[in-house]
C-alpha cells in the first residue's frame, strides 16, 4: 500500500532544482563519523531496517501527480544498508570515497531520498555515512537520524530496548499547517511583511572574478578559517553585554564586512531558519528549514554595534513570520521586476549553528572544529568525519559554527564565480571584522581597518549542524 501526502512549498522549491540539474550536488546533505571500533555489519544491516520503520520520510519516494510534485510512502522501505570492505586502504582513499558517496545523485522516484553506508577497514577502524536529500531532510534530521541509528544497532547487538523517544504526529502536520496560515489572513499579512522588508533593497553581491554564467553552477568549494580562542570566548561576553545574541553580533559583523566589500548600503542576506516550533516536531525527518531575509541599511556613521542592535530587533519583529515560506516571497519578486532577469531576495546566506541542543554523548561527533575528539555512544568509541557539502547553492554561504569552547567559519562558494584565493582573504577579513566587533563595538564600520593582517587558522571544512539563531 503507498499513501501520497503533499509537499511543502520549500519541497517543491527542491524538486524544481533536482528536475533542472538532477547531477548537482548543492543540496545533498549528511553526516559521517568514524567508528574506532569493530562493527557488526549484520546488526548495522537490521538497524537500517527499523530505522525507516520508524521513520516514514525513509520510506518514501517522489514523483508528480496531476503536475504537481508528491510523496509516496510506502509500506516497506527499498533503503538498505550499503556496506563495503575497503581492506587496508590509504586515508585520502577512504576520504574520496566517502566524499564520492555524499555526492553521488539520487533518483528520488525510484529509491527515495536517503542513504547509509558503512566502510570498514582492518583493525576496528570504520567509517558511517547518513546522507540525504534536502528534499527530505535537514541538518537537525541528520542528527536524529545519526541517534537513532547508533541505538538501534546497539539494541541489535545486545538485544536490549534502543529506547527511541516517542514519535508524535508526523511531516503532514508541518505541510497542513503551512497551508492552513497561507489560506488565513495572517498568511497575506505575513507577506505583505516580506514584501515591505524587501521593497526599495537588493541582495547584497560581491564583485566576482569570473562572469556569471546564464545558469547557477550548483557546484563550488568551502575555505574554513578557525577563529582565535580569545575572540571566540569573548563572543558571549560582548553580545550578553550589548543585550544582544552571539548571532546577532556576528552577523552585524558580517554585514559591515559586505558593505566595505560591495559599497551597497542597503541590502538584504539570507538567514536559513528552522521551522521546528513544537516539541513534537524535534524527533521528527523531513526539511523543516525555511529562509527569512535581513535588511542591513548602513551610513557612515554606523558602528558595529548599531549593525548588531538593529540585527536583534529585526529577528525579533520577523520571528512571527518564520513559517511563511520564502519560496513564495522569492516568487513574488520575480513577478514584480520581470525584467531584471536575475531578481532575487539575496546571493548571499549567513548561518549560526549550534550543538548546545544535543545529547552531550552525541555533541563531539557534530563539533568537527575538534576532529581528534572521541565519544562513546552505545557502545562505540566515534570521532567526528567532516565533509564540506552543500556547495554552489548561493554565490556565498557562511556558516558559523560554535562549538563548546571553538568558533569556525566555513565559506562555501560558487566555484564558477569566485577563485579560492578571493574567499580566503574574505575569510580573513570577516575574522579581523568581528575581531574589532567585539573589542571595539562603537567603531565605526567605514573606518574600521579590516583589510589589516588577522591571525586566523586554516582548518578542515566541516559538515552542517542545527540552525541556532
Amino acid at each position: 500500500m503507498t499513501d501520497v501526502r503533499p509537499l511543502s512549498h520549500g519541497q517543491e522549491a527542491q524538486w524544481f532544482l533536482h528536475r533542472l540539474v538532477p547531477g548537482a550536488t548543492a543540496y545533498l546533505t549528511g553526516v559521517a563519523v568514524r567508528i574506532r571500533d569493530a562493527v557488526d555489519v549484520a546488526s548495522f544491516g537490521r538497524a537500517v531496517d527499523l530505522l525507516a520503520v520508524r521513520h516514514e520520510m525513509l520510506r518514501s519516494t517522489f514523483t508528480t501527480d496531476g503536475g504537481r510534485p508528491v510523496r509516496l510512502v510506502r509500506a516497506a522501505s527499498r533503503l538498505r544498508l550499503e556496506h563495503h570492505a575497503l581492506g587496508a586502504v590509504g586515508e585520502e582513499e577512504l576520504r574520496s570515497r566517502v566524499a564520492g558517496a555524499l555526492a553521488a545523485p539520487y533518483r528520488l522516484d525510484e529509491n527515495g531520498a536517503f542513504r547509509i553506508v558503512l566502510w570498514t577497514r582492518p583493525d576496528g577502524d570504520a567509517v558511517l555515512l547518513v546522507g540525504g536529500h534536502h528534499l527530505a531532510t535537514d541538518a537537525a534530521s541528520d542528527a536524529v537520524l545519526l541517534r537513532d541509528l547508533l541505538r538501534l544497532y546497539a539494541s541489535c547487538v545486545t538485544g536490549t530496548d534502543a529506547r527511541l523517544p516517542v514519535l508524535r504526529g508526523g511531516f503532514d502536520e508541518e505541510v497542513a499547517k503551512e497551508r492552513a496560515l497561507l489560506a488565513s489572513p495572517r498568511g497575506a499579512e505575513l507577506g505583505r511583511y516580506w514584501q515591505r522588508i524587501c521593497h526599495g533593497s537588493a541582495a547584497a553581491e560581491l564583485p566576482t572574478d569570473l562572469p556569471r554564467p546564464a545558469m547557477p553552477s550548483l557546484s563550488g568549494a568551502t575555505c574554513r578559517v578557525a577563529v582565535p580562542a580569545a575572540t571566540a570566548a569573548r563572543l558571549r561576553e560582548v553580545a550578553r553585554a550589548a543585550g544582544v545574541t552571539p548571532f546577532a553580533l556576528l552577523l552585524g559583523a558580517f554585514q559591515g564586512l559586505l558593505y566595505r566589500s560591495t559599497r551597497q548600503r542597503d541590502f538584504l542576506v539570507g538567514c536559513p531558519v528552522t521551522t521546528r516550533m513544537s516539541s513534537n516536531s524535534l524527533h521528527l525527518v523531513g526539511n523543516f528549514i525555511n529562509t527569512i531575509v535581513l535588511r542591513a541599511e548602513i551610513a557612515p556613521s554606523t558602528s558595529f554595534h548599531d549593525l548588531a542592535v538593529a540585527v536583534a530587533e529585526q529577528v525579533r519583529t520577523g520571528v512571527d513570520a518564520i513559517r511563511y515560506p520564502f519560496s513564495l516571497v522569492a516568487r513574488d519578486l520575480g513577478r514584480r521586476a520581470p525584467a531584471a532577469g536575475r531578481a532575487r531576495a539575496y546571493a548571499i546566506s549567513f548561518n549560526m549553528l549550534s550543538t548546545a541542543h544535543l545529547e552531550p554523548r552525541l555533541r563531539p561527533v557534530f563539533e568537527t572544529g575538534r576532529p581528534d575528539t572521541t565519544t562513546d555512544y552505545a557502545g562505540l568509541a566515534l570521532r567526528p568525519y567532516p565533509l564540506p557539502q552543500q556547495e554552489g547553492q548561493l554565490d556565498l554561504g557562511v556558516d558559523v559554527v560554535q562549538g563548546a569552547d571553538t568558533l569556525t567559519f566555513d565559506f562555501r562558494y560558487d566555484g564558477a564565480l569566485f577563485e579560492r584565493e578571493t574567499v580566503e582573504r574574505l575569510a580573513q577579513h570577516y575574522v579581523r571584522a568581528v575581531e574589532i566587533a567585539t573589542t571595539e563595538p562603537a567603531t565605526q564600520v567605514a573606518r574600521a581597518p579590516l583589510w589589516a593582517a588577522a591571525p586566523v587558522v586554516p582548518a578542515t571544512p566541516a559538515a552542517p549542524q542545527t540552525t541556532d539563531i
